[in-house]
């Protein structure tokens, strides 16, 4: 908001100061008018004046000073950028030599009952609209000044020409009341500029908001005028109607256009769900009257797609099914905790033929299987929002690997994390619960291939997106190409043993936190799952 005002005041300050040249081009031209009129005016016979009464040398030459004078600024402001010509105090120091200068000539005319008192006025004025502030108070100060001094210089030194501190003190105050009110007025003028400047600003980042909004919105929006002709529409109505990116959208297809024509007749009624064409999704159209419910008038057309509300239907549906899901894996526990502990029990026999034993053996073994299946769908069913916090990954690893190794003392895990400050925001509990499930499946696949327990977990910054990785790299064989597009589906499994939830649930994991888990072929032929965070300082809730 700060930015955005000094950019108007800004703005309001370069149409000061261009007005302030404009101004200051038609006073010089005022100035050497004046000065030629005083000089033609003396210089006439036709009637008499009082002009040069005193002194007509001093006043011939005072005028023909001022003239030049005034004839060369105008050369220079035509020659001078404007950022000069502006200057507050170049201006003031104009203002007050037009006050000396016609003074001079008021005094050689004998005093202010000459008339020129009149034309340092308009000069005081004009110094009240280009000079802001306290100079434009003090140019109305120094002609009030100059003018008692002029009568008292003049009361002085001539005794045959009378004076008038009176009419002098009346300039005077008539100076300042008009510097006073044209500052005044100035000061207004500016504060609704910068009100009227603020409000276009507002209004204009409003419009290009709404439009931003309407833009990125799934929904398409069309409006219409009377004649149904297209005014406005975001590019989700375009992909909805079949409307390529270059193609001019000014007419409504046929069959959008057959529905509002029903729609404006009978408001009421609500319009089936409809295609444009065999290639476009089938779309239902809402209308809304842009004014006071007119029908006839502008209209607003929202549309839909309506498999988009079909699949959220459906994820409500497999809501549902998850949370039965989970009601029947939790009463499938007790009798399959039941049949394994009778397995158990049964193959404690010591009567137990050696066939039946191995039988025995199977049935537990599937049993664990199935507990694994139980409480991985548990999992997902509790699963809490996540708590992201700050911290650093090269120290959260160490924590993690010390943990890991307490339980798996025979594991081999490397760390590498370069740089060492390398920092991301995630729940720590749902990451660990992630890398578990890796790092098991990174050290079964080393093992099978005779490389021992060795998992590496390599970590840093990503130079392309600069947001935070952490690589779980196996020294296994890989994972067969036509089992990587199955590779993070439920259930999808290789192993004997395995229930095919671990990678599925490492993935939901990651990305609830605002993660991505993604699979790779390593260089030493095995596998690398990188995680790849969001940036900790524009993660978003």
């Amino acid at each position: 908001m700060n930015t955005q005002r000094s950019e108007i005041l800004a703005e309001i300050e370069r149409r000061r100061t261009d007005l302030s040249v404009g101004l200051l081009k038609i006073y010089n031209y005022y100035r050497i008018f004046v000065g030629f009129a005083l000089l033609i005016t003396f210089e006439q016979n036709l009637f008499s004046t009082q002009l040069g009464a005193l002194d007509q040398q001093l006043f011939w030459w005072v005028a023909v000073i001022y003239t030049g004078i005034n004839i060369l600024g105008t050369v220079l402001t035509w020659i001078v950028p404007g950022q000069w010509s502006s200057r507050q105090l170049l201006i003031f120091g104009w203002i007050v030599f037009d006050a000396s200068m016609l003074t001079a000539m008021m005094y050689s005319s004998g005093g202010i009952g000459s008339g020129i008192a009149a034309l340092i006025l308009i000069t005081v004025v004009t110094g009240a609209i280009l000079v802001t502030g306290r100079l434009a108070t003090l140019t109305a100060a120094a002609a009030s000044i100059v003018v008692l001094y002029e009568e008292f210089y003049l009361a002085i030194s001539q005794t045959t020409f009378s004076y008038d501190f009176f009419q002098a003190g009346v300039f005077g105050a008539i100076y300042f009341s008009a510097s006073l009110s044209i500052q005044s007025l100035s000061k207004r003028i500016r504060q609704n500029d910068i009100r009227a400047l603020t409000q276009a600003v507002e209004l204009a980042d409003l419009e290009r908001l709404n439009r931003q909004i309407i833009q990125r919105m799934r929904t398409g929006i069309i409006v219409v005028d009377p004649n149904d002709v297209v005014r406005m529409h975001n590019q989700s109505a375009r992909a909805l109607i079949g409307t390529g990116a270059d193609d001019d959208f000014q007419k409504l297809p046929a069959a959008l256009q057959q529905v509002l024509t029903a729609w404006r007749e009978d408001s009421s009624r609500r319009a089936p769900p409809f295609r444009v064409s065999p290639a476009t999704p089938e779309i239902r159209a809402n209308f809304s009257a842009v004014r006071n419910e007119d029908t006839q008038g502008d209209v607003t057309i929202f549309l839909e797609d309506r498999g988009e509300v079909q699949q959220q239907a459906q994820q409500l549906k497999l809501a549902e099914l998850g949370r039965l899901s989970a009601s029947i894996a939790h009463e499938v526990r007790n009798p399959l905790g039941a049949i394994s502990h009778a397995a158990q029990l049964l193959n404690e026999s010591e009567e137990l033929e050696p066939a039946d034993a191995r039988l025995t053996n199977i049935i537990i073994n599937h049993c664990n299987r199935m507990n694994g299946v139980v409480e991985n769908v548990l999992e997902m069913s509790r699963r809490k929002t996540p708590e992201p916090m700050r911290v650093n990954l090269k120290q959260h690893i160490e924590e993690f690997v010390g943990a890991f190794l307490q339980s798996r003392p025979e594991a081999q895990l490397e760390i590498h994390v370069e740089p060492d400050d390398t920092e991301i925001r995630v729940d720590p509990r749902q990451l660990n619960q992630a890398l578990t499930n890796l790092v098991d499946n990174g050290i079964r696949y080393s093992e099978e291939n005779q490389q021992g327990h060795r998992v590496l977990l390599a970590g840093g910054m990503d130079t392309a997106s600069q947001r935070p990785y952490l690589n779980v790299i196996d020294y296994g064989q890989g994972v067969d190409p036509e089992q990587e597009p199955n590779l993070f589906q439920p259930f999808n499994t290789t192993a004997n043993e395995g229930t095919g939830l671990g990678l599925y649930l490492s993935r939901e994991l990651c990305e609830s936190n605002q993660a991505q888990l993604s699979y790779a072929p390593h260089d030493n032929g095995g596998s690398c799952f990188r995680i790849l965070f969001a940036h900790p300082d524009r993660i978003t809730a």
